[in-house]
């Protein structure tokens, strides 16, 4: 069967070699859109608890990859008007960046961090820096307003008060994370100068790193080439011992990433060393073809009737007959060793495995194709290569060398004394490999980016996050007081335990609340009493906070929360350790009525080692499994495949011992190293015992067959260990980046054990144990014999047909039709708005829904009575909340003045009346999306309008209005640095606006519907359904009315505080 087919490849040579050129560069072009891009969730065991509860935690709060921004001045502290106005620069601008998950960040200026304080009258909630102070005694105002709040201590700013951090948070983006570092390199470039010291940390500044440094391997590839064709140099003296090797390797490479490509598989870190393995092995088959194409071409001249053409051809077809089932069988097992990966629970793993399989089948196909075709249209070997390929060299002296270790029974023996001494040190190396994952570790101590995080974790709580997520069983859950002290004890707990700076939850915001509450009092600072006291402390807060200032710490029914725990190590050794001593806290604890999880950043590295151990296992079992299976099955002989495990067995012990020696950590990192080393070490016994069968069944005396066998298949496994090893060792080059260092060491070490195993130890069990397969069995068709080891390789060979088409389609893009603006005067038409927005007078019932980004729901249902002050522009305003229960009865007052407006609010919980701080148009309106000034409307002349153009929304003319502050004073009380509104042209009522914030990017976006006249004599309107959405945050607030009336009496009396606890 191999002889026909030889014959047939020699014979239709051209068009073999040009239909491999052609699929060749096809697969080629596919390269161009390779590229290295890291993806978490490829590297994570997605079925393990940690990992589920990290992306649990994701889904519902938003929190998952984390930068952490120091921000520190060369002189001083923080707390100057220079230094905050940097921070405050750099949070501005990453509240308006794509992928921020803007309602996360935590700085001294982000929406979130708030001051609460309290007085005699009542709670006071501020953000802690909203502007860049004017004066030094300003700044130092924010330092008194930060100590204040224990909960933000060692997060936002260093104790020493020397750094100030600013924690973002970012969602995936598809480009990788080189692109999430890029936004962050342009936040923060601004600020940049001699001054101030800029340190950046956190999970995605490595996986960004583990992008860059990966793709060293485009000039690391090109000297691991040269440094495998030097060795083949060496090797054969001869031009085509240099060239015919490396061709076949860059083709079996270009069809393998080509396939990758098509699939639409990117490389990472670990599949990107997939290039030098694949050219590596190439390199080594086709040595071990044409070393045998040498031996053929020598003995066939010998022959004088034969001239040098045909007796090349020839020598292609009797090559491919005594080595293609041997190599078939080789790439068969290499390729299922491979493959054996994808029983991984990490798919990062089971990718590398999976594509590199496809590899050792790519090598296959061009070793039986492309090669001998190229091998038979090339000229005969002149008699100076072949003198030159026969000549005795280091190679053949150190082949011989190792014969003579196996050629004896005592000789032997010392080898089989030798190989106990080095199995038990080795055994006594690999019981000292530690499990230790972590991403830090992956690169050198000394790298600027290992300095900036240990120069943060020193610093400040923590640049890792570890989170305890509670869930409870029905809504609201969380607000039972047995659940918060459950959590506080727990955050206490955390908070002793050395690794951990400090724990964040929402107890710590409603101790703050309840301090407030109590006039500030140290001694106030416990939890409320009741959960009813809870819902109206938080619904107190929201009216001065923003609505999704807690989204971070508790989800919105109240059913789920997290303990944050900021954490200095990212090591799962540390992990493991917080586990087993956390869960006797929660037992001890929690109510029965909640469940306790763990997950986080750091929690993953854990349950990514422990898939690692019983995935290696598993995967060791494996392999050995199919070198097994295949081998029996090639010698028809379950001895002799036993016997093969032999130099596998030393392979595996040799890597875990050396691992063990120079305290290499068993982690993703070096996981598939044993496939590695085992399924490219089985090639060398398999090849060692194909041909000494060989030699003993053409007649050869035993002491003469080991010897040729030696002197070819032996020779030939030094030159291919040596050149995978010296491939291989290239990546030791990439200083600083301890995975490449890692792989390049352990492969090296691996394929060097292998080969000297397989040579020794094994060759020398081989000589004892005799089988009958080797040493006395007939002689068997040898076309027989290459159907059997070919079946193998031809069912791995099919997995090439599948590929993966990519379908792209390109986005449609809706165009504003517009017409020229009409010539009516801006800032009357924007007068005209307002004045149709308030009637004298009204009485409204409704609902507030309020949803956030992950479409979770609270929903309030409110009536609210208004009335004109005497002033014509100015309202007053009482907004009762009739449901939920644990809120209703609740009363807001809220008097409209010229500047700041007075807010009063009832509790039931309390059955009093506090007095909320002064507010400003920016403050949220009974915890909406809507500010103040949004639902009273923003004084006219306070800005400068621009009339644009006119639209159409929803059927009916519109004309667009810009509008912009007239000053700092009012862009800094509003929060906008810009607003359009879309003006009925009808009657001036907006059905629709934007706002932008200080950077001018999108911040909010209002549409109105259902627009009635409730007041005809003023030509009052009053839209039924407003939705304002906040761009930044994806959080969204439905104001919807089912009664809104307007000739109703309303008594001055209802307006007054004391009113606040009778009904409306």
């Amino acid at each position: 069967m191999l002889r026909t087919y030889a014959d047939l490849v020699v014979q239709h040579r051209k068009v073999i070699l040009a239909l491999s050129l052609l699929l060749t560069l096809l697969l080629g072009l596919q390269l161009r859109n390779l590229d290295v891009i890291v993806d978490a969730d490829e590297l994570l065991p997605r079925d393990h608890p940690f990992v589920q509860v990290t992306e649990r935690v994701q889904a519902v709060f938003g929190n998952r990859y984390t930068v952490v921004i120091g921000v520190t001045p060369a002189n001083g502290d923080v707390f100057t008007p220079k230094t905050l106005g940097k921070v405050l620069a750099v949070t501005n601008a990453l509240v308006a960046t794509p992928g921020v998950a803007a309602g996360n960040i935590q700085s001294l200026a982000a929406p979130r961090a708030k001051d609460i304080a309290g007085n005699a009258e009542g709670l006071a909630v501020s953000r802690l820096l909203d502007h860049v102070p004017a004066t030094l005694a300003e700044a130092q105002a924010v330092k008194a307003r930060l100590a204040a709040n224990p909960q933000y201590r060692d997060v936002l700013v260093s104790r020493d008060g020397g750094t100030a951090a600013i924690y973002v948070e970012f969602k995936k983006d598809p480009k990788g994370f080189g692109a999430v570092m890029a936004k962050i390199e342009a936040a923060v470039a601004p600020i940049r100068d001699a001054d101030t010291r800029i340190e950046v940390a956190g999970q995605p500044v490595f996986l960004g790193l583990l992008e860059t440094f990966s793709k060293r391997m485009a000039w690391l590839l090109p000297i691991a080439i040269l440094l495998i064709g030097i060795i083949h140099l060496e090797a054969f003296r001869t031009i085509q011992g240099l060239v015919l090797p490396l061709v076949t390797a860059v083709l079996a490479l270009v069809w393998s990433l080509g396939i990758m490509t098509m699939a639409g598989v990117h490389l990472d870190p670990f599949n990107n060393v997939t290039p030098i393995l694949i050219l590596a092995v190439a390199a080594g088959h086709a040595v071990q073809m044409l070393k045998r194409y040498y031996e053929e071409y020598d003995r066939l001249r010998a022959d004088p009737a034969l001239d040098p053409r045909a007796a090349n051809r020839a020598a292609v077809v009797a090559s491919v007959i005594k080595v293609g089932p041997v190599m078939l069988a080789a790439c068969t097992i290499a390729s299922l060793s491979f493959m054996s990966l994808a029983w991984f629970d990490i798919q990062a793993i089971r990718t590398f495995g999976i594509f590199c399989g496809l590899g050792i089948i790519s090598i296959a196909v061009v070793e039986l194709t492309f090669t001998p075709a190229l091998r038979a249209m090339l000229p005969a070997p002149k008699h100076r290569e072949t003198r030159a390929e026969k000549k005795i060299t280091f190679w053949d002296r150190l082949a011989a060398g190792l014969a003579k270790l196996v050629a004896t029974a005592p000789a032997r023996r010392r080898v089989f004394v030798v190989a106990g001494i080095a199995a038990v040190a080795l055994a006594a190396g690999a019981s000292q490999v530690h499990i230790d994952n972590s991403l830090r570790s992956f690169f050198g101590a000394d790298l600027a980016a290992r300095v900036d995080d240990s120069t943060l974790n020193s610093e400040l709580a923590g640049t890792n996050t570890f989170y305890v997520l509670v869930e409870g069983r029905s809504d609201d859950a969380i607000k039972d007081p047995a659940v918060l002290r459950a959590m506080d004890n727990t955050q206490r707990w955390l908070a002793a335990q050395p690794g951990i700076g400090h724990t964040l939850s929402v107890v710590d915001l409603l101790k703050q609340i309840n301090r407030g509450m109590n006039g500030g009092a140290k001694a106030a600072g416990m939890l409320p009493a009741n959960a009813d006291l809870v819902s109206q402390y938080l619904l107190l807060y929201s009216m001065s906070g923003e609505p999704g200032d807690f989204d971070g710490l508790v989800d919105y029914p109240y059913r789920s929360a997290i303990i944050q725990a900021f954490v200095k190590t990212d090591s799962s050794v540390f992990v493991a350790d917080i586990n087993k001593r956390i869960l006797p806290v929660i037992q001890a604890n929690f109510p029965s009525n909640v469940t306790v999880r763990l997950g986080g950043s750091i929690t993953t590295p854990t349950a990514m080692n422990e898939v690692m151990v019983a995935g290696k296992v598993r995967n060791v079992l494996q392999i050995f499994a199919v070198v097994f299976i295949v081998a029996a099955v090639m010698f028809r002989s379950a001895r002799l495949g036993a016997l093969i495990l032999v130099p596998l067995a030393a392979t595996v012990l040799a890597v875990f011992g050396v691992m063990g020696l120079l305290h290499i950590p068993l982690q993703i990192a070096t996981a598939t190293m044993a496939a590695l080393a085992v399924g490219i070490g089985a090639d060398y016994a398999i090849y060692l015992t194909w041909r000494l069968r060989e030699e003993l069944k053409d007649g050869a005396d035993e002491a003469d067959a080991v010897a040729a066998t030696y002197a070819s298949a032996g020779k030939a496994v030094l030159f291919v260990a040596t050149a995978v090893a010296g491939g291989y060792a290239v990546l030791m080059l990439s200083l600083g980046f301890n995975v490449h260092l890692w792989l390049g060491l352990l492969t090296s070490v691996s394929m060097v054990a292998a080969a000297v195993s397989a040579l020794t130890l094994y060759a020398a069990l081989l000589l004892t144990v005799r089988p009958r397969v080797i040493f006395a069995a007939r002689r068997q068709d040898k076309a027989k014999r290459a159907g059997l080891v070919s079946r193998p390789a031809a069912i791995a060979l099919s997995l090439v047909l599948t590929g993966a088409a990519l379908m792209h389609a390109e986005p449609g893009h809706a165009q504003i039709s517009t017409t020229s603006a009409a010539n009516v005067d801006a800032a009357t038409l924007m007068a005209d708005s307002l004045k149709a927005g308030k009637p004298q007078r009204s009485l409204a019932v409704g609902r507030f829904v309020l949803i956030n980004s992950a479409g979770q729901q609270r929903v309030r249902q409110t009536t609210s009575i208004t009335e004109l002050k005497s002033d014509g522009a100015n309202n007053r305003r009482v907004t009762r909340f009739n449901s939920p229960a644990d809120i209703a009865g609740t009363a807001v007052l809220t008097v409209e003045n010229a500047g700041d407006d007075d807010i009063w609010v009832y509790l039931p919980a309390l059955k009093k009346v506090r007095r909320l701080a002064a507010s400003n148009r920016r403050d949220a309106f009974v915890g909406t999306d809507f500010s103040y000034g949004d639902v009273l409307g923003h004084p006219v002349e306070e800005w400068t309008h621009r009339l644009l153009r006119t639209e159409t929304v929803d059927g009916a003319a519109t004309s667009v209005v810009e509008s912009l502050p007239r000053d700092a004073a009012v862009a800094a009380a509003t929060g906008y640095s810009r607003r359009l509104s879309w003006l009925r042209t009808a009657d001036r009522v907006p059905v629709k606006a934007e706002y932008y914030g200080p950077q001018a990017t999108l911040m909010k976006v209002y549409t109105a519907t259902d627009i009635r006249l409730v007041d005809p004599a003023r030509r009052c309107f009053q839209p039924m359904r407003q939705v304002m959405r906040n761009v930044a945050t994806g959080h969204m607030t439905v104001i919807e009315y089912t009664s809104f009336k307007t000739d109703v009496p309303v008594a001055a009396e209802q307006f007054q505080p004391r009113s606040l606890e009778r009904g409306l």
